[in-house]
């Protein structure tokens, strides 16, 4: 008995001072948890909220795979000084480092529900020459140069790591989109034409390895004219054009369908001619050991973007992809396009059928696409390409956010050009890995850009004020593109951006709902309603309102008198009188109003404040120690493995929630 006693004393000093340890992070919103505190199948495109990632500059989960291919080895196979600082180097980040974070909460936390995740497809395995003329090494680290579309790149990981971070993801009610190309492969490289035996290399080409920085003349070592049978086992001259003149044996063209993307080759993807699997292809399979069983699972000929169409397809049949972002859409016929929504339509319905117990819902196969410059506008990408959605350029490009006192212009506008309008939508940006990072004023950017109707997309780093890269480290888009700070997260905006995101998350109407600007005390207020396909949600919300005071917000149009709702982004609740809602702003003049559920809680919010904080474990101690009574949803809130009972066991299991570890149970889920 005596050592029972002990133990007990000893545990409880540990949540102490696990607890104390723990109070300097984040605070996590309320409704945070595995499922998002919703039910995954209420989820709408129109309301997504996307996250946006490199996966080699996220999080490093397994540096096993730091150097595939010896990507950055010198000759003794030794790492190269600096290869994970390079600007445009592979820096480690994996699949397994995505599924990670999944796992921990990050995503959930933020209200995320679809990762847009860089090619996860084999890149080719050498470096070019800096693409700004720089002479500095340049890596297919974000994916948009691709080798072998039948394989993962083993610098992300293997087949095996990529079907546990889809699973993962679905598993937290998260959709993955996948970032694919369908217009160009990657470029020649030394290493590439040496490890593949395609094109003609010079004398001494291999001074040109082992190095990070200091290239001179790169293409001097490389004989592009003079051997057309050896170019010819490349690519081939029927699968692409070449994206510089005078490459024997294949012809140079130009024009936004024909011609090259800098310098890229371009897939002949408008052919109807029937061609064989690329010689480069061939001689990699062979290498590798699976030319045999990839010959028997592919057609021998095909035309060009049957082929690609087919290995991208595949890619959503084996694991279970919900949608593509698809690059540089207006360099690829509609056609094309139209093609592979089609194919990726069918292979989704195939997984759900074949993996009822991974499905998510029973939507279709979403797609969206990047045409430079476009806007809000709808389109031919919508009805002859097969999109549901393109990227909205307008808000970068226009500066970024208009100040609060013009934001309702845009709102309603956004309102009644996306959300009236069936199959049409878009995705809305404010920073981008080609353009600039958008660092102004992250707080109301993280309440004026999550508030904004349509689909939205974070670029990761949007919510915790990922610096640029520095000049002297990085040059051009590899400034935009750096690993993700974990070690100097800007809290203050990412406790505000989980907040304002996991709000949005809950409640469709806030995307894809009718807008109205009304009347309040201070600050900039609205509402949003959404009654579609027997969903109805509405909420009302107040931006930049005075800190710390009482705003009193009209709400007549959608809530009755009488009717109890609950400040999200604080807990506070109020009861609405004469048509008014009277809530304090807060520290950061916010108000998110939604309806309070009568007799519902918030798994581990003891103190049912909106937050989970080292104050909920406090109350439960004191309930174990018979000095309070935990009572009702109190009660409920506290009892986290539902046993009846709340136990010492409980305030651990919040301990290990708070310091981001992993728990067995739905902590921040709302329960009735």
């Amino acid at each position: 008995m005596r050592a029972k006693k002990l133990l007990l004393c000893l545990l409880l000093c540990i949540v102490l001072i696990a607890g104390c340890l723990a109070s300097s992070a984040v605070t996590v919103s309320a409704q945070a948890d595995a499922a998002g505190g919703k039910n995954p199948a209420d989820f709408s495109w129109d309301n997504a909220t996307v996250y946006f990632l490199l996966t080699d500059r996220f999080e490093n989960g397994n540096p096993d795979n730091d150097h595939a291919y010896g990507r950055t080895l010198d000759a003794e196979g030794q790492p190269l000084e600096g290869w994970n600082t390079a600007g445009a180097t592979f820096h480690g980040g994996d699949f397994a480092g995505i599924t990670k974070k999944i796992e921990e909460g990050y995503f959930t936390d933020l209200g995320v529900n679809a990762i847009w995740l860089s090619a996860p497809y084999e890149q080719i395995h050498g470096y070019c020459q800096g693409d700004d003329g720089g002479s500095y090494v340049h890596y297919a680290y974000h994916g948009y140069y691709a080798l072998d579309y039948t394989e993962t790149d083993k610098n992300f990981g293997t087949k095996e790591e990529f079907q546990k971070l889809v699973d993962t993801a679905h598993a937290h009610g998260i959709r993955i989109i996948m970032d694919v190309v369908m217009n160009h492969p990657g470029y020649n490289t030394v290493q590439d034409m040496e490890e593949f035996d395609y094109g003609t290399l010079k004398n001494n080409y291999q001074s040109l390895f082992y190095k990070l920085d200091g290239i001179r003349n790169y293409h001097n070592y490389i004989d592009y004219n003079t051997n057309a049978q050896d170019w010819a086992k490349w690519w081939g001259p029927d699968w692409i054009r070449v994206g510089a003149p005078g490459i024997a044996g294949y012809i140079y063209s130009s024009g936004d369908l024909e011609g090259s993307l800098e310098s890229l080759p371009d897939f002949k993807t408008e052919s109807t001619d029937k061609v064989a699997i690329p010689p480069l292809l061939v001689t990699k399979w062979w290498q590798e050991g699976t030319y045999s069983e990839k010959m028997e699972k592919y057609p021998s000929t095909a035309t060009v973007s049957d082929y690609l169409v087919m290995w991208l397809a595949e890619w959503v049949e084996e694991f279970g992809i919900d949608g593509f972002r698809c690059d540089t859409a207006k360099h690829v016929e509609l056609a094309s396009w139209k093609k592979l929504k089609e194919a990726c339509t069918q292979a989704l319905r195939t997984w759900k059928d074949n993996n009822p117990d991974k499905a998510l819902d029973d939507l279709d196969f979403w797609m969206t696409g990047e045409n430079w410059g476009q806007g809000v506008e709808d389109n031919a990408y919508y009805t002859e390409g097969g999109f549901d959605s393109m990227i909205n350029f307008s808000i970068q490009q226009g500066g970024g956010l208009p100040a609060v006192e013009n934001l309702d212009a845009l709102y309603t506008s956004y309102a009644q050009n996306i959300n009236t309008k069936e199959n049409f939508n878009v995705l809305s940006y404010l920073s981008s890995h080609d353009t600039t990072l958008n660092r102004q004023d992250a707080i109301y950017n993280g309440s004026a850009f999550l508030l904004l109707p349509g689909a939205v997309q974070i670029y990761y780093g949007d919510e915790s004020n990922r610096p640029w890269v520095p000049s002297s480290q990085a040059k051009g888009d590899h400034r935009l593109r750096g690993d993700m700070n974990w070690n100097s997260l800007d809290t203050d905006a990412l406790s505000h951006w989980q907040k304002v995101g996991t709000f949005r998350d809950r409640h469709i109407a806030v995307g894809a709902g009718a807008h109205t600007k009304v009347e309040s005390s201070s600050g900039y207020a609205f509402t949003r309603m959404y009654d579609k396909d027997g969903i109805s949600d509405k909420i009302a919300a107040c931006i930049s309102a005075r800190p710390l005071t009482d705003v009193t917000i009209e709400v007549s149009s959608i809530f009755a008198d009488e009717t109890v709702l609950t400040n999200a982004y604080t807990g506070a609740k109020c009861v609405v009188q004469d048509g008014k809602a009277t809530v304090n702003s807060g520290e950061k003049g916010t108000i998110l109003l939604e309806a309070h559920q009568a007799g519902s809680y918030t798994l581990g919010d003891v103190n049912e404040n909106g937050n989970i904080e080292i104050e909920d474990v406090l109350l439960m101690q004191r309930h174990i120690a018979k000095t309070e009574v935990l009572t009702d949803t109190a009660f409920s809130a506290a009892d986290i493995d539902a046993n009846g009972t709340v136990t010492v066991e409980d305030t651990l299991q919040l301990q290990k929630y708070l310091a981001k570890q992993k728990v067995d149970f739905d902590i921040g889920k709302i329960f009735a």
